[in-house]
């Protein structure tokens, strides 16, 4: 089972970030280095700053059309598990209003995608986050899908780059990481695979593949 990021992940560039800068102040600068002092979990952060989002649906779809690039062999990437038998998730502190339009695009709408759920109003964009029971939380999301797929009896491949990454990769049984996941994984001299492309992925994940099955 993969268990795969959105932002900075899938994409070259974090999607919610570029929203953020396009139709907010600056005021959510302040709330971003809270979050990342971690005053607040990265959900309570999104739903915070996420308030103060003045944008329609299609304003925001215009902006993804003009400005989100998908890294390179993704498409190919889910292909393939698709072909071996391999689950995929994404899962996503992101938002289904910007994940759910460029999944769609790329022809994989059907992919099954967990994130926060949006609702666009005339004073903002109101976010809640969900665990596998439907249970609303306000942390520790990706990490209740990660213990929901174990759970389950899954070899569990985790692909990702960022904070909000580091407590569930932790209690994956591999992980697949670029950024500043990678740098947390090697400087605690933890096992970890390395990415720039989902070629390198696909790569990974085919070895990761033949291990498992012995």
């Amino acid at each position: 089972m993969v268990q795969c990021d959105f932002d900075d992940t899938i994409t070259v560039g974090n999607v919610s970030v570029l929203i953020r800068e396009t139709f907010v102040s600056d005021d959510w600068r302040q709330m971003e280095e809270q979050y990342l002092s971690g005053r607040y979990s990265v959900e309570e952060s999104n739903i915070r700053q996420f308030a103060l989002v003045r944008a329609t649906e299609s304003e925001i779809e215009e902006l993804l059309a003009a400005r989100v690039v998908v890294r390179e062999g993704f498409e190919r990437f889910v292909k393939s598990c698709r072909s071996d038998g391999i689950g995929l998730a994404v899962v996503s502190s992101g938002l289904d209003i910007y994940i759910n339009p460029i999944m769609s695009r790329l022809g994989l709408g059907d992919v099954v995608v967990h994130s926060g759920t949006a609702d666009i109003t005339g004073s903002g964009i109101r976010v809640e986050y969900n665990d596998p029971g439907g249970r609303r939380l306000t942390r520790g999301f990706k990490e209740s899908f990660l213990s929901y797929f174990k759970g389950r009896g899954h070899t569990v491949v985790y692909i990702g780059d960022g904070l909000s990454d580091i407590a569930p990769a932790t209690e994956a049984d591999f992980v697949i990481a670029r950024s500043s996941l990678k740098r947390h994984f090697n400087d605690n001299a933890m096992p970890v695979r390395d990415f720039g492309t989902f070629e390198d992925v696909g790569r990974h994940v085919e070895e990761i593949r033949r291990l498992v099955e012995g």
